[in-house]
């Protein structure tokens, strides 16, 4: 199955789990979901600015070291976390990004494949 055919299927159930709640269920869950995602937003607009340097690139190879492992696991393609939405996600926040994730990609303790990251970055 492709990533593209798994997304597919996953929105598919998600809208049937949605519509198996009550008013009251569905409320509170998307109310969760709502509450997550300022979470992330009040990380990537308030904590993220304000780590070191140093801090980022541990913040970077933690999160591509475990996106990888788990990619790599689940559906056995390590790259298939890198997209052109990510990378421009990843530059937005991050201005510094690509002399950062050649510190990451030199750390995570295997041999990073640049042109596959590459053609990944490009779609």
């Amino acid at each position: 199955m492709s990533l593209e055919d798994l997304n597919k299927k996953i929105e598919k159930e998600y809208q049937e789990y949605l519509s198996s709640l009550t008013p009251t269920e569905k409320s509170n869950h998307l109310k969760e979901i709502q509450e997550f995602d300022n979470s992330m937003n009040k990380f990537w607009d308030e904590k993220y600015p304000k780590m070191s340097l140093e801090e980022k690139k541990k913040y970077w190879l933690a999160s591509t070291h475990k996106g990888m492992r788990t990619q790599g696991e689940a559906f056995g393609d390590e790259y298939s976390e890198f997209s052109k939405k990510w990378y421009d996600f990843a530059k937005e926040h991050e201005p510094d990004f690509d002399e950062i994730f050649d510190y990451v990609t030199k750390n995570l303790g295997f041999e990073f494949d640049w042109e596959e990251y590459n053609k990944r970055i490009k779609k």
